[in-house]
C-alpha cells in the first residue's frame, strides 16, 4: 500500500480526498496533510474519516518524516514547481495538480531532475488523457490510416464560470497569483489532449481577451492558432463566458476526417482515396469523395472518474504495474504553447515554440504591473 500525503488543502484536493475515502483509489492510502491553515485539514479530516493520520503545517516539516511514499501537490499554480523539486530531493515521487508551472523557463531544470530520477513516478494531473474516447481518438489518428493531418480545431468555450467563481478564492484571476486564466486553468485539459494527440507546432499566434464581461484581469477569451513543418494548422478557441457554449473537435486528415462532440459523441469518415488523388483525376466541380462513416456514442466519463483513474494510473506506476500517463516532460509542452499564446497576445506578432526566455519575462513583467 503507498502511503500518500497531500500538500495544500483547498477545493480540488478535497476532491481527491473524497476519491480515497469513497474507496475509488485500490492502492493507496492518505497518511498526511500539509497546509498553513490547520482548522480547514481538521475539518477535513472530519469530514473523511480519515482517522489517525499524521498533520503538518508546510511540505518541508512532513518530508522530514517517514509516513509518505508520494505526495500530491494542490497548492496554487505558482508553487507547483518549487514544491515538486523539493519532493524530489526527497526522494519521493510526486503527482502535481495542472498546470506543472507557469513558465516553461521555470520548468526545464525541473524535467531534468525528474528524468535524472528514473525510479521516482513524476507525473502530472492531467486527467483527461485518461478518457475511453480521447484514448481511441489518439489510437486512430496515430494509427495514420487517415494520411496526413490537415487541419484541426478545437472549439472550448463550455468552460463557464459566473462572478461568484473568481470570488472563491484570492488567487484566482490574476497573472501575479494564477498564472493565467482559461489557457493556463480550464482549457489546459483540452489543449493538452490535442498537442498529445497532434504532437507539438512550431509556431503560434493568439488574440486574447482579458477580463471580457468578468472580474479578473487574466485572458478569458481566446483564439489560438498553432502552425505545424507539415503545414497543418490548428486553431483552439476558448472561452468562460459563454452558455451554453460549444465543445467540439475536428481533425481533417487527407484521407479522412475525426469530430468530436461534447465528449461524447465520435463520427469517423473515412475516404475511399486521399483527397488530392480524387481532386486531380475527378472531372465534376464539385463532387466530394466518395467516404465511408462509423459513429459512436460513448459515455462521457465524470471529471472524479478520470481523476481516479490517473491517481490510480499514478500508484500503479510506483508499483511497476503501469506507465505514467503524462510525466513531467508532457506536462513541460501545454506550458510552453500557452507562453507562447501569451507572448504572441502581447507582442501582437507570430512566435517560434523556441521563444526568448527574456523577452517573455519582460512582458510577463510589464503584465505583472498593470
Amino acid at each position: 500500500m503507498v502511503r500518500i500525503g497531500i500538500a495544500g488543502i483547498g477545493q480540488i484536493a478535497e476532491d481527491y480526498i473524497s476519491l480515497f475515502a469513497d474507496g475509488k483509489i485500490s492502492e493507496g492510502r492518505i497518511t498526511a496533510l500539509s497546509s498553513r491553515n490547520q482548522e480547514r485539514v481538521k475539518g477535513i479530516i472530519d469530514t473523511y474519516a480519515l482517522g489517525d493520520i499524521r498533520t503538518f503545517s508546510c511540505l518541508e516539516e512532513m518530508l522530514k518524516k517517514d509516513v509518505v511514499d508520494a505526495v500530491i501537490i494542490t497548492t496554487p499554480h505558482t508553487l507547483h514547481p518549487a514544491m515538486a523539486e523539493l519532493v524530489l530531493e526527497s526522494g519521493k515521487n510526486v503527482l502535481v495538480d495542472k498546470p506543472l508551472g507557469i513558465k516553461a523557463s521555470e520548468l526545464t531544470d525541473l524535467v531534468k531532475l525528474a528524468e535524472e530520477k528514473p525510479h521516482l513516478v513524476s507525473a502530472v494531473m492531467l486527467n483527461r488523457r485518461s478518457s475511453d474516447l480521447y484514448q481511441k481518438v489518439k489510437d486512430i489518428a496515430g494509427s495514420g490510416e487517415l494520411g496526413e493531418l490537415r487541419r484541426a480545431l478545437w472549439q472550448i468555450t463550455n468552460l463557464y464560470r459566473t462572478y461568484a467563481y473568481y470570488g472563491t478564492s484570492t488567487w484566482r484571476g490574476t497573472y501575479l497569483t494564477e498564472g493565467g486564466g482559461v489557457l493556463m486553468n480550464q482549457a489546459v485539459h483540452q489543449l493538452d489532449l490535442l498537442l498529445w494527440i497532434i504532437g507539438m507546432p512550431e509556431k503560434a499566434h493568439a488574440f486574447m481577451k482579458e477580463g471580457f464581461h468578468r472580474p479578473m484581469t487574466t485572458e478569458n477569451d481566446v483564439i489560438l492558432n498553432l502552425f505545424y513543418e507539415s503545414g497543418a494548422r490548428a486553431t483552439f478557441l476558448a472561452s468562460t463566458h459563454e452558455s451554453p457554449g460549444t465543445n467540439r473537435l475536428e481533425l481533417s486528415f487527407d484521407k479522412g476526417q475525426i469530430v468530436v462532440e461534447e465528449d461524447r459523441s465520435l463520427k469517423i469518415t473515412r475516404l475511399t482515396e486521399c483527397e488530392e488523388d480524387f481532386a486531380k483525376k475527378e472531372r465534376t466541380y464539385f463532387t466530394h469523395v466518395p467516404c465511408e462513416v462509423e459513429r459512436f456514442e460513448m459515455p462521457s466519463s465524470s471529471n472524479k472518474v478520470e481523476q481516479a483513474r490517473t491517481i490510480n494510473n499514478f500508484i500503479g506506476s510506483i508499483l511497476g504495474k503501469e506507465k505514467v500517463m503524462a510525466s513531467f516532460s508532457e506536462g513541460l509542452k501545454s506550458v510552453q504553447v500557452i507562453n507562447s499564446a501569451y507572448l504572441s497576445s502581447w507582442s501582437g506578432k507570430t512566435v517560434d515554440l523556441n521563444y526568448d526566455p527574456e523577452e517573455y519575462d519582460l512582458y510577463w513583467n510589464r503584465k505583472l504591473e498593470e
